[in-house]
């Protein structure tokens, strides 16, 4: 992996902190979904270590047995193992990452995504900061399967979460191609060239207001959007969307609907990268890292809950988007065309006429 910043690393020879530790997590999962992309092409290394899933099948083969019965939906069946075995792959090599450094407070942290839902990790994650016990989580977010068989970049990525007592949740977005990183301190980038400071005003190609990002869920209402955006996107994983073509590209706004909070690192990344995140339900607008990660962190500690957001450059880009999902989540009679634009914006809390 590339070296780390000397802002994520504390310094030569110094344990890491929650920075540090979600660099080498990001550095590591990188790797794994380069992996993947090569075995598709050559077959798995044979030096890579195998699951125990993976060695309970070849035992059955050799015995002559097979797992899974014949047939199609033996295919579909072996597709959906073969995405679980990735997924474990990756975070087994994450812990076995982290067993090999040095972190603040002397313990390594318990790495969390490989096995139950992610209500029953989020309960986990909760039960480790509550006792201030150091814990990353490893969420996939989309369909890996879908990136696996289709090589779609916007199907899946990965959202890392780190809680290192005494500071602010550290949280990363992995796509197939590259990690952002966020914290209250400052915002990284890291690609197959390195590692990027995201320092001063964040660097962004000028906006197309053609698009907007949209949950593939929404899909069925692309002609009604269409009347407001020229083309808007459906991606399969809004995450990895955000990612490429709002923070990488010139799409102004994104909507990112309800997942459990550990699969919404996107939210504080977005913040560190220049964008403002507006809340629908509570009407809250996170304009900077630390507003994010205290956000966060309450929805993890149970405080309050995690709802739908709006990603934008600003708070015009919000202000449009919210129109727009408000007016078309209405049924048509109860629509007035002449309303002015100002009377929508009660219904999330704040004021926009300051944009």
């Amino acid at each position: 992996m590339h070296d780390l910043p000397e802002a994520l690393s504390n310094g030569p020879k110094q344990p890491l902190g929650a920075g540090g530790v979600t660099a080498h997590v990001c550095g590591t999962a990188l790797r794994m979904l380069d992996v993947f992309d090569d075995e598709k092409i050559y077959g798995q290394d044979m030096d890579e270590p195998l699951t125990q899933d993976e060695q309970d099948e070849k035992v059955l083969a050799l015995l002559g047995q097979r797992s899974i019965p014949l047939g199609v939906p033996s295919q579909d069946a072996h597709e959906e193992a073969q995405a679980n075995a990735c997924r474990t792959r990756l975070v087994e090599a994450a812990e076995r990452t982290l067993n090999g450094i040095e972190n603040e407070g002397g313990r390594t942290p318990t790495v969390l995504g490989a096995a139950g839902t992610p209500e029953q990790r989020e309960a986990e994650f909760r039960t480790h900061v509550r006792a201030e016990q150091p814990v990353v989580s490893v969420s996939f977010t989309g369909s890996l399967r879908r990136w696996l068989s289709t090589g779609d970049t916007q199907a899946t990525s990965i959202s890392v979460t780190t809680y290192i007592p005494g500071r602010p949740l550290y949280a990363a977005q992995v796509t197939a191609g590259t990690a952002l990183l966020s914290d209250c301190s400052g915002a990284w980038r890291l690609t197959k060239s390195g590692w990027l400071a995201m320092s001063g005003e964040p660097v962004v190609a000028e906006e197309d207001p053609n698009y907007v990002v949209l949950p593939h869920s929404m899909m069925d209402g692309a002609s009604r959007m269409r009347s407001h955006y020229a083309e808007p996107l459906f991606p399969f994983d809004t995450s990895s969307a955000v990612v490429q073509a709002v923070l990488g590209g010139k799409v102004p706004v994104a909507f990112h609907l309800t997942e459990p909070v550990l699969n919404s690192a996107i939210i504080p990344v977005a913040t560190g990268h220049g964008m403002i995140v507006l809340s629908l339900d509570s009407g809250e607008v996170l304009e900077k890292p630390w507003d994010a990660s205290r956000y966060m962190y309450r929805a993890v500690t149970g405080e309050q809950s995690f709802g739908d957001f709006i990603i934008a450059r600003d708070l015009w880009a919000a202000r449009r988007i919210s129109r727009v999902l408000r007016t078309e989540a209405l049924p048509a009679e109860d629509l007035d065309p002449l309303a002015p634009l100002d009377d929508l914006d009660d219904d999330f809390g704040f004021d926009f006429n300051d944009a």
